[in-house]
């Protein structure tokens, strides 16, 4: 069902972004009053290790389809018979997008479009305006972890709601490919989200993030073409066997395990898993922030529900942890697009011995 939470509030939105990084929890919750929420539940039920959370979504051309919903890429991408462009829709020439996990490079043609985006009852909660990549045909990294060569890709079907993707994809800023931030209908949603173990709610109000850890983003100083700023990836703290380090993070629902490149002085080998028995402290955004998220995995403890199906040190230049969808466990995950900010949440599943967070703004 869809869930309207409350009526926006054309003045509050035009306050909130006025607000200062600083100010008190208080005011950052204020920063959602009067904003309205739409809940989409998952179309094949709660964030697990075996499967990416699904989300419905209907193209023009073609009956609704379950679309992967990946906060680790920007941008969904289609097969043909999923898609068929029409009238209204533009024809942006052709593009692709890799994702770096798998090594899979997809190719195709660019269009701007309409899409749906359903409920589980399969009836339109929202609709945003988007460009999509129409898949002609997959190639491979030369050191790809997961790929196939495929000259007509069929069922091809996911959708990427992360920031900050452009380089690691090689697209571009430019163009609105994120669904979750540019919904047309109705126009009373924050560009935003909040993803949950269960589902989504796009937009943001201050009763669902009165218990979060707000992180405030650096601004690329760039916008995208619906006028949306662009804002850097953010920031973390990791430890990893008292190492420690500061650098960037991904919270990633497409992929079940951990990537890291750890702190200078580690001896853990690039390309390489890490050993059972490694203990890694990660904190969103760092240790003695007033506001933040923590979480610790001991490499080898399946009693955390926290931890990851394996953690592989990466060759990425300095600090990064790509947290993967256990994640999800423990936390929901706040994306403001238009404010600037992430947040984190306890969700209250996981043992406070394995994580915690402290409410309020950076």
């Amino acid at each position: 069902m869809v869930v309207v939470k409350s009526v926006l509030i054309l003045a509050a939105c035009l306050l909130a972004a006025c607000l200062p990084a600083g100010a008190s929890a208080l005011a950052q919750s204020n920063l959602y009053s009067g904003l309205g929420t739409i809940e989409i539940p998952y179309a094949n039920g709660p964030i697990r290790a075996e499967h990416v959370p699904e989300i419905r979504l209907k193209l023009r051309g073609a009956a609704p389809r379950r679309f992967g919903m990946d906060t680790g890429s920007t941008g969904i991408v289609v097969a043909a018979e999923h898609y068929q462009p029409g009238p209204g829709d533009s024809n942006d020439g052709p593009g692709q997008l890799t994702y770096n996990s798998s090594g899979r490079v997809l190719h195709g043609t660019r269009h701007t479009t309409d899409v749906e985006i359903l409920d589980n009852d399969d009836r339109p909660a929202a609709t945003a305006r988007v460009q999509v990549l129409r898949v002609e045909r997959i190639t491979c990294l030369r050191n790809a972890r997961d790929c196939e060569p495929n000259p007509r890709p069929r069922g091809v079907a996911f959708m990427g709601i992360g920031f900050d993707r452009a380089a690691a994809q090689g697209t571009d800023d430019a163009a609105p490919r994120n669904p979750f931030v540019n919904i047309t209908r109705p126009g009373s949603i924050r560009p935003g989200y909040i993803v949950t173990r269960t589902g989504v709610h796009l937009g943001m109000s201050a009763a669902l993030t009165r218990h979060f850890a707000f992180v405030k983003l650096t601004p690329k100083g760039t916008n995208s073409a619906g006028g949306l700023p662009q804002w850097n990836a953010a920031p973390l703290t990791v430890s990893v066997d008292g190492r420690t380090g500061t650098g960037t993070s991904l919270v990633d629902t497409g992929i079940n395990y951990m990537f890291l490149s750890p702190p200078a002085g580690s001896p853990l080998v690039r390309g390489e898993r890490v050993p059972a028995g490694t203990k890694i402290d990660i904190w969103l955004p760092g240790e003695r922030a007033p506001a933040a998220a923590f979480y610790q995995v001991t490499v080898g403890d399946r009693a955390n529900p926290l931890h990851p199906e394996r953690v592989v040190v990466v060759r990425d230049p300095g600090v990064f942890v790509n947290t993967g969808r256990m994640f999800f466990e423990g936390f929901d995950y706040l994306y403001d697009a238009a404010g600037g900010y992430v947040g984190y949440g306890w969700n209250g599943r996981v043992s406070g011995a394995y994580g915690r967070v402290t409410p309020g703004p950076r």
